[in-house]
């Protein structure tokens, strides 16, 4: 509903439409996907077969994949749909596979960073 109302507020054009679209969907995705991740027996499987560091890494992949999204949407929103084709295309059709993976890889890095930040300075 938010996604709509910004929508309709910046002036109803189709970028805005799309980006609302996009977004609903990621959010949508990301939801779904933090449901299953929380199931108590995808949490004991996780745990039985992944160490922390791993946990941890997966949890970074998960993130660095949806940033990109993020990234995508965010340009649909600034610079209208023919700069998210862009994006699209540059990165993930035209890049690949050494431009997509440094780009993904960067995000990687910096998503570890959070997750560790995270957990350092998190006050309970």
């Amino acid at each position: 509903m938010t996604f709509a109302f910004v929508s309709y507020w910046h002036g109803s054009y189709e970028d805005l439409w799309c980006w609302a679209a996009l977004n609903w969907l990621g959010v949508t995705v990301e939801s779904g996907a933090q449901r299953l991740l929380e199931r108590p027996c995808v949490q004991e499987t996780l745990a039985r077969y992944l160490s922390p560091q791993a946990r941890r890494r997966l949890h970074a992949l998960l993130a660095s994949c949806s940033t990109s999204m993020l990234i995508l949407f965010n340009l649909v929103f600034l610079g209208g749909i023919q700069v998210g084709k862009t994006y699209w295309y540059r990165i993930f059709l035209q890049g690949w596979p050494w431009v997509t993976l440094s780009v993904l890889g960067f995000l990687y890095c910096y998503s570890i960073v959070g997750i560790a930040w995270a957990q350092t300075y998190t006050i309970l």
